[in-house]
């Protein structure tokens, strides 16, 4: 028993390798494309979001630059008022200090002018007192 190869095999190949180059070129290549297309359209996008955020890091250091750059001479500005005042408030003090002082030394020597006085007054009420007392003691003047 021989067995002859049938023809429609051969023609059922045939008809595959048709279909799958029909696939291949209508179905498999379109879809391959679309696909090759989108990943370049995702990819460019990953690209411009990249240089978008880089763009911001670069505008948020140069923000942060020229902030500190306006603040520094308000900054120095505000460290020469507050040293100034201080200086000021010092000098002040120290005037306040010395007026004090001089007060102090003018009411000090008033207040022993004044007891001075007030001791002649008394030594001279004591003398004259003392004397009409013993007048008094005595009964006879002095």
């Amino acid at each position: 028993m021989t067995i002859i190869p049938d023809i429609t095999i051969f023609i059922q190949f045939l008809n595959f390798l048709i279909v799958l180059w029909f696939l291949n070129k209508f179905l498999f290549k379109p879809v391959l494309g679309a696909l090759k297309k989108r990943e370049d359209t995702i990819q460019t996008l990953a690209q411009r979001v990249e240089k978008a955020k880089q763009g911001a890091r670069d505008f948020e250091r140069q923000y942060d630059e020229v902030t500190r750059d306006k603040k520094k001479p308000i900054i120095e500005s505000k460290d020469t008022a507050l040293s100034e005042a201080n200086t000021g408030a010092t000098k002040l003090i120290e005037k306040a200090r010395q007026e004090l002082t001089a007060e102090l030394s003018k009411i000090k020597g008033e207040i022993e002018t004044e007891g001075k006085k007030v001791y002649e007054t008394l030594r001279a009420d004591v003398d004259r007192l003392s004397g009409d007392v013993a007048a008094k003691i005595l009964r006879r003047s002095l």
